[in-house]
């Protein structure tokens, strides 16, 4: 998978596209590592551009990500899931831990633990 980052006051957008690789939950901690320091963060992943839904390798990505930035008292949203990926969170009640929005807009303005912010 390719991880497109755009970083600004508010929010850290992270884009994901292409092909799950082997092992690809261990490399996304070793390139989001730098981009997750601050606390209260807000990130939200973008998985529009997702080529191919592997679950065991999404959600170990995922789950990754969700406990560095939950460490930092931050808060992590999914937008733009296809029918199938979306499906597959709601059958496995995996939409009980991570906040899923239908796009990039609607996720920005939704409301966001601001725990953690000084």
């Amino acid at each position: 998978m390719k991880y497109h980052i755009a970083k600004n006051n508010e929010f850290i957008i992270i884009k994901i596209s292409g092909q799950p690789k082997k092992n690809e939950a261990l490399q996304v901690k070793s390139i989001l590592s730098s981009y997750l320091k601050k606390r209260g963060i807000r990130v939200i992943m973008d998985l529009k551009e997702l080529k191919k839904f592997e679950p065991i390798t999404l959600l170990g990505v995922l789950n990754g990500m969700r406990k560095e930035i939950d460490l930092l008292g931050g808060c992590l949203k999914l937008c733009s899931l296809k029918l199938e990926t979306l499906n597959y969170f709601k059958e496995n009640r995996m939409d009980q831990f991570f906040n899923i929005y239908e796009d990039e807009e609607s996720a920005k303005k939704s409301e966001w633990k601001n725990y953690g912010k000084r």
